[in-house]
């Protein structure tokens, strides 16, 4: 089985600068290219590289190439290949069928909330640094409007607030 990974993803992991992020209780894992294949296993793949792209609604699509984890809960970040502006998704492990929801609108907004939310964790890594300096609600709230801005009414902010462990107002 081959995976078509745009050539997109190699200049923006490239230029991302890092592939983990860590605030407080969550996290995300962003794959190196050369991750990916190996990262497919259990989504798109079997361990014996049989495809688990069966068609049926609730199945894993091919466009569909997982790019990363939520280190808290271990759900997929999904690449969506069929989309032009390659846009992010992720879908909740362990329900039985895959259902994923847009959390970034392309690649390059992605890249922009995660180098957002990369800052704002600096000294804030780890839970007990997190309640000795903890995110402030304004702080919290610019990051969230700043990737509801780039993403527009396209995307669950749900998934931002959680990750930034603050609660959404609607």
């Amino acid at each position: 089985m081959t995976m078509n990974v745009p050539p997109e993803y190699a200049a923006w992991i490239n230029s991302l600068g890092f592939t983990e992020l860590s605030l407080g209780y969550s996290g995300l894992k962003i794959f190196a290219v050369d991750e990916l294949y190996a990262n497919q296993i259990g989504y798109s793949r079997s361990v014996h590289g049989k495809s688990l792209c069966d068609g049926q609604p609730g199945s894993w699509q091919p466009e569909w190439i997982v790019i990363g984890y939520e280190t808290a809960e271990g759900d997929p970040i999904i690449l969506d290949t069929s989309a032009a502006d390659l846009q992010i998704k992720t879908a909740l492990h362990g329900e039985g069928s895959w259902d994923p929801f847009p959390i970034a609108r392309s690649l390059s907004t992605f890249g922009e909330a995660l180098k957002a939310i990369k800052a704002a964790a600096v000294g804030r890594e780890d839970p007990v640094s997190l309640d000795d300096n903890p995110l402030s609600e304004e702080e919290g709230e610019a990051i969230l409007e700043s990737i509801r801005k780039a993403n527009g009414d396209e995307i669950n902010m749900e998934f931002w607030g959680l990750l930034l462990e603050i609660g959404l107002d609607g």
